[in-house]
């Protein structure tokens, strides 16, 4: 939801929560300082429309820092080098420290999921020291899952320099209907040793304070989001997750970085079916308990379906129909997030063969044509496909709380479009001029869309192919209806990767799909380019793009054995009979 700044309904209160003053000694070779802390803190109350919000200090020293502190070392050895941190943030102690409560009792409907919101914001009268000399964390903890949320700043940010005394906010959380709910809150300052001279920052002068502000909410339904994110009721899937998620902008921009390490959003993009929102970064909040196994939410199309990848298979396999848990969201693994399609095998090829352009598709046409079109009609399965529909049917399906009519029928996208501009050879690999049949080397979209997109997103653009590469069931508005027949399962995308947090040849460790799926590389949907000829760096044949660990996006040939990772999406009007969506609390869809 989004604040509507009316002078009828917006109300915007400042309490000094931390106030502190530190002054400079300086001796020797690095900077010492000492602090005065300001008096006079008192419990005070924010009262939010059908709401209150009480702020309790711990005492009224708020930040306990010993006179002459030198920066902090670290409480054991590690190796230094000159210019750099390379000691874990957990070795160092603050040199302050501050922690408070916040009691929230939101009276409003239980039934309409309205959130009472409050931001925390850091304002500095003054900060002469050097911009990241002074770090803080701000560590936030609740009673249960399902007491709104928190801000959890667990990871070092730096204190810039200079003074910012409109405030920067360094985060934002809210209460669910409920009565005196507790927020607890520790805000830790930090001077460590950096192992260099640190005599920049000698008779340098710090001050700084929190403040809460908070608004009262409504929503703007005139923003641009999923079809009937608006309208979803509480007790559906969509809703659950409107009520548990604040919209936001990333903290890095997909395909350019990969995720930060405290990176975990849930954000905003276009795809074909108008706006969809994604998860990104180290989210832990998108589990979902579907068919006995646990799920991963990617993102929520544009016509409000909800995108699932597999996390946990749970032991299901099409000999074994009994769960290996109870929990499957809570239990983890390096391979548990692929599909056991055949006894206990999950690992497959894209394709049985790699010679020819046709073996890029997820459904190809007839090898050594002469033409594009012949090539990459939708006529045969290919082998992942395959492999993937008996999963589907053999073990999806025969699940007790499973219902097809629960699957949307969303775009599965292989992005067959070919890139047919001889000048276009980043890798320079000798492009030939026939583009996209038989064993003629050729870029395809994917390659492009990694290298020269400036803005991504999850459209399938297929140039002037029209259909040919989204894939769907029986849906032929949106898609091509070439899967009838098949199961409502697909696979990731190049995008839906890059989005969660992934970038083409670096590691990228901080985001959700990394979990339980580290033991072997697993395909995504988007082909790459065909190889005439083999390189050092590149086999030759028909390439996919893959992942393995934490490095993701690389090429691989299309008859590579890797894990085979299903994604399925849900209906926005399926129900769940609870959860906040942790590995604790997953929404539980109802069959």
């Amino acid at each position: 939801m989004n604040p509507i700044e009316t002078n009828n309904n917006k109300m915007a209160y400042l309490i000094m929560l931390l106030a502190t003053s530190l002054i400079a000694v300086i001796g020797g070779t690095y900077a010492f300082f000492t602090a005065g802390i300001s008096q006079g803190e008192t419990e005070a109350t924010l009262k939010v429309g059908a709401g209150q919000l009480k702020i309790k200090f711990a005492n009224t020293n708020s930040v306990q820092i010993t006179e002459n502190v030198q920066p902090t070392p670290a409480k054991n050895e590690c190796t230094k080098q000159t210019g750099a941190y390379y000691c874990n943030q957990s070795e160092y102690t603050p040199v302050g420290t501050k922690t408070f409560t916040l009691t929230g009792t939101n009276t409003t409907d239980a039934s309409k999921n309205m959130k009472m919101p409050y931001n925390i914001k850091l304002v500095i009268p003054q900060n002469q020291f050097s911009s990241g000399a002074l770090k803080y964390t701000l560590i936030g903890s609740k009673e249960d899952s399902d007491n709104g949320k928190v801000v959890d700043i667990r990871a070092w940010q730096d204190i810039p320099t200079g003074a910012n005394t409109t405030g920067t906010i360094l985060g934002s959380g809210y209460f669910m209907p409920g009565e005196n709910v507790v927020h607890t809150y520790t805000f830790n300052i930090y001077f460590p040793d950096n192992h260099i001279s640190q005599d920049t920052d000698k008779n340098k002068i710090f001050g700084a304070k929190i403040e809460i502000t908070t608004d009262e909410i409504e929503e703007d339904t005139t923003i641009a989001a999923p079809n009937n994110w608006y309208s979803a009721s509480g007790d559906t899937i969509l809703g659950a997750i409107k009520r548990d998620n604040v919209v936001s902008e990333p903290l890095t921009v997909p395909g350019t970085t990969s995720s930060a390490e405290t990176e975990a959003v849930l954000a905003s993009t276009n795809d074909d079916y108008g706006t969809s929102y994604y998860f990104r970064g180290a989210v832990e909040n998108n589990y979902v308990e579907y068919a006995n196994m646990c799920w991963r939410i990617v993102h929520i199309t544009g016509d409000g379906s909800i995108k699932l990848v597999l996390y946990n298979y749970n032991g299901l396999t099409d000999s074994n129909n009994t769960p290996a848990s109870n929990t499957p969201c809570n239990v983890t693994g390096n391979n548990l997030a692929f599909a056991r399609y055949t006894g206990n095998t999950y690992l497959s090829k894209f394709n049985d063969n790699n010679n020819d352009n046709a073996y890029i598709g997820f459904m190809y046409g007839t090898p050594n044509s002469s033409t594009y079109a012949a090539t990459h009609a939708n006529t045969n399965p290919s082998t992942i496909l395959t492999n993937l529909n008996k999963w589907y049917t053999n073990v999806l399906s025969k699940q007790s709380d499973f219902n097809d009519t629960q699957l949307a029928d969303t775009i599965w996208c292989n992005n067959k479009g070919v890139v047919s501009n001889s000048g276009f050879d980043p890798l320079n690999l000798s492009v030939e001029t026939n583009f996209g049949y038989g064993d003629n080397t050729n870029y395809y979209n994917t390659v492009s869309n990694l290298l020269y997109t400036e803005e991504l997103d999850f459209t399938c653009v297929d140039g002037s192919n029209g259909k040919l590469s989204k894939f769907t069931v029986s849906d032929t508005v949106y898609g091509n209806g070439a899967l009838n027949g098949y199961g409502k399962i697909g696979l990731l995308t190049m995008e839906e990767v890059t989005f969660a947090g992934g970038l083409a040849l670096n590691s990228s460790s901080y985001h959700y799909l990394n979990q339980n799926a580290t033991s072997d590389g697993w395909m995504a949907l988007s082909p790459i380019l065909y190889l005439t000829n083999a390189t050092p760096d590149l086999p030759a044949g028909a390439l996919v793009l893959g992942s393995f660990g934490n490095t993701y996006l690389y090429p691989v040939s299309v008859t590579d054995d890797k894990g085979i990772r299903p994604a399925i999406s849900l209906n926005s009007s399926v129900t769940i009979s609870s959860g906040a969506g942790t590995a604790n609390s997953p929404y539980k869809i109802v069959s």
